[in-house]
């Protein structure tokens, strides 16, 4: 029997990083597309390969998850009306370390990790999309580019220069819904994008051209908003953890439109944004009283599509408790491991919550992880803090595209073109597509609407 939790995964894969990375460093230097792509997925989000997990099914396990929910929310309280939260802290850590000890002791899932997809395989996929593989050998950054018949390899440039600007990107996102900060936070802002599209994009444009595009990120690259960037301004960009799990979550053509819709307490926005966000899906928003984490879950179950409003939390440390915070308390990754099985698309409206925690091997935990490791072909989430007031015309206007048949990848690009002034943009531009590819089966669900509701492209202008 395999491992049965995802940090324990993650763990034991550590020791191939050295023989990957030599493997990568030969394949570099013989400058072949087909080498380079097999050792650089050998040496990516392996743990995403691999059969899902399939944590504990008891009440057991049930009851310590409420446990923790139940102390995080008291410690919460506790502190926001000024008290001493140590007692409140102590339950919480004794129900986290049974948690974890329990998915430890978890037997995992029987066989082995999908093997690398090859590059002609990786072509036939992509259609009409391009993909561009991100590697870095002694420092040095590397773009690996593949279209349908063609495929090189790039050199980029020294990778230090790339993180730095990166790290600006949520700095003068941040800055500009300051007032008077803004312009001088927008000029930072643009100048930072020009000069990372100059290093990661422009060097490519001759071989991609204007195509959709598939970008599979190292380091931190997996935080940047890709749609900053001047080349991707209303291209469709999907940001996979590796081409493999890319070609894996094509293949999954389920069809139907369930929507799930959920807003979590304290984000005076939420509720506003998920019943619109309802309405186009013509179902009911779950918020207040009723959005509990239980209740969230149980809905989600096989849902199609899943939009969910509320704080989020990116945990460092531990990473499966990132969280949603819903009205009974958090909901955490290892709550998620338990969905059977998990919609097809989520829409994470929630700050970070697409911000991966990154460990050794470019090894991919928290929300987003979990879900695309749990079979979701794609994930919608922002990889930067999020200004709750201003994302609901972005995510009306996303699931709007997406009932009228467009991809994620295409309905996300073309709502953040409407962006405009600095808050918006603030609020649109750390949204990226994570994991696949997804499009709703656009003419069952026409048929599905009354002829006054079907959604046209003369509404969508």
């Amino acid at each position: 029997a395999g491992l049965g939790a995802a940090d324990l995964r993650v763990g034991a894969g550590q020791h191939r990083i050295a023989l990957a990375g030599l493997g990568l460093r030969i394949a570099v230097a013989s400058g072949r597309p087909a080498r380079i792509l097999t050792w650089a997925e050998h040496n990516r989000a392996s743990h995403l390969l691999l059969p899902p997990l399939r944590p504990p099914d008891d009440d057991d396990y049930a009851t310590d998850l409420a446990a923790w929910r139940a102390a995080a929310s008291e410690v919460s309280a506790v502190r926001t009306a000024g008290g001493d939260p140590a007692a409140a802290l102590r339950q919480q850590v004794a129900a986290e370390r049974r948690i974890r000890d329990r998915t430890r002791r978890q037997p995992g899932t029987v066989g082995g990790a999908a093997q690398p997809v090859a590059l002609d395989a990786l072509g036939a996929a992509l259609g009409d999309a391009a993909l561009v593989e991100y590697v870095a050998v002694d420092g040095e950054l590397h773009a690996l580019w593949v279209t349908a018949g063609a495929a090189g390899f790039v050199r980029l440039g020294p990778g230090a220069p790339v993180r730095d600007l990166v790290d600006r990107l949520p700095f003068a996102l941040h800055r500009m819904t300051g007032g008077r900060t803004a312009s001088a936070a927008r000029r930072l802002l643009d100048d930072a994008a020009r000069r990372l599209d100059a290093a990661l994009l422009a060097p490519l444009a001759a071989r991609i051209g204007d195509r959709p595009l598939v970008v599979v990120p190292i380091g931190r690259l997996q935080s940047l908003p890709w749609a900053l960037l001047p080349s991707c301004a209303g291209r469709p960009v999907t940001v996979a953890p590796s081409a493999t799990t890319w070609v894996n979550a094509r293949a999954d053509r389920r069809g139907g439109h369930r929507a799930v819709v959920a807003a979590g307490p304290g984000l005076p926005g939420a509720r506003t944004e998920a019943d619109a966000v309802a309405a186009i899906h013509r179902t009911t928003a779950l918020s207040g009283p009723a959005a509990t984490a239980e209740a969230v879950l149980d809905a989600l179950a096989g849902a199609d599509v899943a939009h969910l409003a509320a704080h989020g939390r990116v945990h460092q440390e531990h990473p499966l408790f990132s969280s949603l915070l819903l009205t009974d308390g958090p909901l955490t990754g290892y709550d998620l491991e338990r969905l059977r099985p998990v919609p097809r698309l989520v829409v994470l409206a929630a700050c970070d919550t697409g911000r991966h925690v990154v460990r050794a091997g470019d090894e991919l935990l928290g929300l987003t992880a979990t879900l695309l490791g749990r079979g979701a072909q794609q994930v919608v989430a922002s990889v930067v803090p999020v200004a709750d007031a201003r994302t609901g015309p972005l995510m009306a206007a996303l699931h709007t595209r997406l009932v009228a048949g467009d991809t994620a990848a295409a309905a996300l690009a073309s709502a953040q073109q409407d962006a405009r002034d600095d808050e918006a943009l603030a609020a649109a531009a750390g949204f990226v597509c994570l994991g696949g590819e997804f499009s709703l089966q656009t003419e069952a669900l026409r048929e599905q609407l009354p002829v006054g509701d079907r959604v046209t492209e003369q509404q969508l202008g």
